[in-house]
């Protein structure tokens, strides 16, 4: 017989700008989330065990203007997960091309730190991996012609799932509209789609 116990998907929320002063001049009113994953087993031939994941966001920036670029958001976030420290940098940035106007969600750089073993990683005892932090979602809103409407597709690359929605409007009397959701796993992990 055994026991377990599961928490996927909480956050904790340090909301700094209610701080005094002082305190909220240094951190600019930013606020401070973690995200959490835990779990815990307990069996009689193992006895109690955690296990899980958690990663620290810092909101660095918001609303900056760039020139005809708007970044919306800023955010650092510094993690443990399946037993590396996962550093990434995302924005949100928005932009206008006359009708035309585009968001993109999620995007930036990480840089993944490993301790390495038997001291063979890139930094000999340490393994330190940068790359590319792919967006988790792009938008997009058009008016012009006679056409209004927009759309928005979001990735989530844990799950392996796109969901995206579409509506249009030709001079106000005649709409579309379209969602969909495809999934790149089957149910039980292995590759499909559906």
């Amino acid at each position: 017989p055994f026991a377990q116990l599961e928490m996927t998907g909480g956050k904790a929320v340090i909301d700094t700008s209610n701080f005094d002063s002082i305190i909220g001049k240094i951190l600019g009113g930013s606020s401070l989330e973690s995200t959490l994953d835990l779990g815990l087993t307990y069996s009689i031939a193992d006895g109690l065990r955690f296990r899980g994941g958690a990663a620290l966001e810092i909101q660095l920036a918001q609303h900056v203007v760039l020139g005809p670029v708007v970044v919306n958001n800023l955010v650092l976030s510094l993690g443990i997960k399946d037993g590396a420290f996962p550093l990434t940098v995302t924005a949100e940035f928005q932009t206008s091309l006359g009708p035309l106007t585009a968001l993109v969600k999620g995007i930036g750089f990480r840089i993944t730190l490993r301790l390495a073993r038997d001291n063979k990683g890139n930094l000999g005892p340490i393994d330190l991996q940068p790359g590319f932090q792919p967006p988790n979602g792009v938008g997009l809103e058009l008016a012009a012609g006679g056409f209004t409407g927009g759309g928005f597709l979001f990735l989530d690359p844990d799950k392996g799932e796109y969901a995206g929605g579409l509506e249009l409007m030709f001079l106000g009397a005649i709409s579309v509209r379209a969602v969909g959701i495809l999934s790149t796993r089957l149910p039980d992990g292995s590759k499909g789609f559906s």
